[in-house]
């Protein structure tokens, strides 16, 4: 899945920063991986299969990064989104996920394979 928007953690949904990409691959195993923009990430998930999803703990690898402005940034707050999504919900090729009090944590469009 490729993130189109996320919550920054400051009641605000904000776009990807231009240049970058954050992903989330979501395995049949309960394993969680991606990219955060420039570091790696994973971590585990739990689903009940009927709209309820836990994320979290996430690791990451521990490059820093420069450019674009903001990336490292950008990276704590879908990290920290992403573990806060406590609903999904897909429809056709995007995907929805909410926190428990249903503020949007991240929305995701399928990866093009």
């Amino acid at each position: 899945w490729d993130v189109i928007g996320y919550n920054n953690g400051r009641e605000a949904v904000v776009s990807v920063i231009i240049g970058t990409e954050l992903t989330a691959m979501f395995g049949a195993d309960g394993s969680l991986t991606g990219s955060a923009g420039c570091n790696n990430y994973t971590g585990s998930y739990e689903s009940d299969g009927d709209g309820n999803i836990s994320v979290g703990p996430l690791a990451t690898t521990r490059m820093m990064c420069s450019d674009p402005e903001g990336i490292m940034e950008q990276e704590q707050e879908y990290l920290a989104a992403l573990q806060s999504a406590a609903t999904y919900r897909m429809d056709g090729t995007t995907m929805e996920m909410r926190t428990a009090e249903g503020s949007i944590a991240a929305t995701f469009q399928m990866a093009q394979q």
